[in-house]
């Protein structure tokens, strides 16, 4: 019935009208005001996200650009509520019909949102690029928005539908730690300066590009599980043909979750990839073997990545560690801690007795 209904849309002829959108506000002749956002009110540093802007804006330069986002959440890319903005009023809308060609992201050609009034509808018609690593582009396409006594509007758009978060070095923005930022250390050992220029962004690999050559080997080499593997892999990319693969190894417990690293060549990770190992204190052993980090938090900034492995009662023991990505694609050890006795004495695995801390 839903797709029926979009399709009814399409034909009854509302994408071939058009209005323009000028100087960071949509005033069309009709009494639709669409605006468009500002940049600052669009963050696409954090997650997945689906964005379309005015076709001959450029969303990376131009104040005002962006006409619609939507946010995709979990590794699953759930829709959270999308939005545009009419009269300076943010309103949120849910896709209830989709149709045509996807490339990824669960985007297709056409989408049919609804809006919080009944009867009124945002029907998106999209040419969609072919997928380019992560990254989906909207070439070209039109926004309808369809509302009770109103004359139809429309406007035409490109996009982008993605996961790429900015690299560091080239970002100036200041913004809040995403869920998986930074972890807390203490006052007395402050964060590590942010790395110089180079490249360092973060993008998620699908199941469906993870070769079975590089699962049969971390199944084989760490007992790394299949179903947990296929979940998805967070990629961060360190040049046009290299990144580190963080891969999911496998579940403890209702929420903690284990990874392994893998350095691959871009183009054909199956032909060229490699473990990498996540180099220890001297004399020390790690609990869950020399390749495995437990619940892994990334530091964009300083491409540092936190793990914390508790045992006992509650966070009694445990081991806490901080290694950095190098120029050359591995890791070096910043930090180590590590509390063996399980003594019932609980304490925050940052506060750990000091075993190591890089000069």
């Amino acid at each position: 019935m839903r797709n029926r209904r979009l399709a009814g849309l399409l034909a009854s002829g509302v994408l071939a009208l058009s209005s323009p959108i000028s100087a960071g506000t949509a005033t069309p002749s009709a009494d639709i005001d669409l605006k468009l956002f500002e940049k600052t009110e669009i963050d696409r540093s954090n997650g997945c996200s689906v964005v379309l802007w005015q076709d001959d804006r450029d969303p990376e330069t131009d104040k005002y650009a962006y006409l619609f986002a939507e946010t995709l959440s979990g590794k699953n890319h759930t829709r959270q509520p999308a939005r545009i903005k009419i009269g300076g009023t943010v309103t949120t809308m849910k896709r209830v019909a989709k149709g045509g060609k996807t490339t990824g992201y669960d985007l297709f050609e056409y989408q049919l949102y609804q809006l919080p009034a009944a009867n009124e509808f945002v029907v998106l018609q999209l040419k969609l690029a072919e997928e380019e690593g992560e990254s989906v582009d909207v070439e070209s396409g039109a926004m309808t928005i369809i509302m009770k006594g109103k004359p139809v509007f429309r406007a035409t758009v490109k996009g982008n539908a993605g996961c790429i978060t900015p690299a560091a070095a080239g970002t100036a923005r200041k913004r809040s730690a995403a869920p998986d930022g930074p972890a807390r250390v203490t006052a007395s050992e402050p964060p590590l300066p942010e790395v110089g220029p180079g490249m360092f962004e973060r993008y998620a690999v699908r199941s469906a590009q993870l070769p079975a050559k590089l699962t049969v080997a971390a199944k084989k080499q760490f007992g790394c599980e299949p179903a947990t593997m296929n979940k998805g892999v967070t990629a961060f990319q360190l040049s046009e043909e290299s990144a580190i693969w963080q891969i999911p190894c496998g579940e403890h417990g209702a929420s903690a979750r284990s990874a392994v690293y893998a350095l691959v060549y871009v183009p054909d990770p199956a032909a060229n990839y490699s473990f990498l190992p996540l180099p220890t204190p001297k004399g020390v052993t790690r609990a869950l073997g020399d390749h495995t980090l437990m619940d892994p938090k990334w530091d964009m900034k300083t491409r540092t990545v936190t793990g914390i492995h508790t045992e006992g009662n509650g966070s009694d023991c445990g081991q806490f560690e901080r290694y950095q990505v190098t120029a050359e694609g591995g890791f070096r050890l910043i930090e180590f801690r590590a509390k063996d006795a399980c003594d019932g004495q609980s304490m925050k695995p940052q506060d750990f007795p000091l075993v190591f801390k890089a000069k």
